[in-house]
């Protein structure tokens, strides 16, 4: 299987790994955290890598989900620096020999503080493509992302981290008509009634969708 050439071509690259279990094969690379999940994917021949988020002004691979610190993610990369509870993460999707040269040659930049290497996306088979919803990657464009309403008074923003995912796990389109057009980040729990900033109380409605919600739950 490909995570098995993944774990592999780590230990080679970075040594014995720290940690070992039935769900993740954890690596502590000069002090950053790097963990491969050996319990998914089932159903079809890839890696997830988890990474901690690089700093802003350094590039997100393309084959990423980026996970918001409030997020909910994989528990058997909270025991590693970097990717502790509360952390930004990243869950990158490897299916091919390129991307796992790309994500090593990033590896090595990232613990060496070092300016990060770009890491491209594959062409993707339709079969491929159809085997996982998640690693079907829906590009974060900022341009594209509905922007934020004016923060009320005693309101906080939404963090742009929990924008890029919750538009990520959408698709950047409205979960209720799957519009793309007049977009909004719509709380499912009205921030009048409690609702927080938080990925799982955050879905896209369009602007008809989300009048017709109102301030219902």
């Amino acid at each position: 299987m490909f995570k098995d050439q993944v774990i592999e071509r780590f230990h080679q690259e970075f040594g014995k790994p720290e940690r070992i279990t039935v769900k993740v094969t954890a690596f502590n690379v000069a002090g950053l955290g790097v963990v491969i999940q050996t319990d998914q994917p089932n159903r079809e021949d890839a890696a997830f890598v988890w990474l901690p988020y690089p700093p802003d002004d350094q590039p997100v691979p393309e084959i990423a989900l980026e996970y918001a610190g409030d997020s909910g993610r994989h528990s058997g990369t909270h025991a590693s620096a970097g990717l502790e509870k509360g952390q930004p993460a990243l869950k990158l999707i490897l299916r091919s020999d390129a991307e796992l040269n790309d994500v090593v040659a990033y590896i090595k930049a990232f613990a060496a503080k070092a300016v990060l290497p770009s890491v491209i996306a594959a062409p993707r088979s339709a079969a491929s493509s159809e085997a996982s919803a998640e690693g079907v990657l829906i590009p974060v464009n900022i341009k594209m992302m509905p922007p934020p309403k004016p923060v009320a008074p005693r309101r906080e923003a939404i963090p742009r981290a929990v924008q890029r995912e919750v538009w990520q796990r959408d698709g950047g389109a409205c979960v209720q008509c799957e519009s793309r057009k007049l977009l909004c980040f719509d709380h499912i729990v009205p921030f009048s009634h409690g609702g927080s900033n938080t990925v799982r109380n955050l879905q896209l409605l369009c602007e008809p969708c989300n009048l017709s919600k109102g301030n219902r739950i």
